[in-house]
């Protein structure tokens, strides 16, 4: 994974301490059960796909966008959860420093360190589209 062409993407240049806070944050949420999870779907905000307070843990409110989205693929609704459930602070504690793709990516130049703690580079790695090694 470290030195995948996907790696490098969503994280930037490999570095052990990089590589380990990533397969942390994804070994934590990896070990989540989002069946029990409470899904609050009360938010109609027709911009925002979900939202979560880091510290209650397993409560993910559920926003008009992202009814609207694929189920799979980019900025899919399996790629929310995983987003959202990297706010967690028991599952890494990601914060919102880029926001897109694009913005993800370039993250990943600029400053790796925030990439890593980025929720939008934990689900684009996740998503893997379009699909990379």
């Amino acid at each position: 994974m470290a030195t995948s062409s996907r790696y490098t993407t969503w994280f930037g240049s490999y570095t052990s301490s990089h590589h380990n806070t990533v397969l942390s944050h994804y070994t934590k949420m990896n070990g989540n059960n989002y069946s029990s999870f409470t899904y609050d779907c009360t938010c109609t905000d027709p911009s925002t796909y979900a939202y979560v307070y880091p510290d209650n843990f397993g409560h993910i409110y559920l926003c008009s966008a992202f009814w609207q989205a694929p189920t799979t693929g980019t900025d899919s609704k399996g790629g929310t959860l995983v987003h959202e459930s990297s706010h967690f602070t028991c599952n890494g504690g990601t914060q919102d420093y880029a926001y897109g793709q694009s913005d993800a990516k370039n993250l990943t130049k600029k400053d790796p360190a925030e990439a890593i703690m980025n929720a939008d580079n934990h689900e684009y790695f996740a998503e893997n589209h379009p699909s990379q090694s």
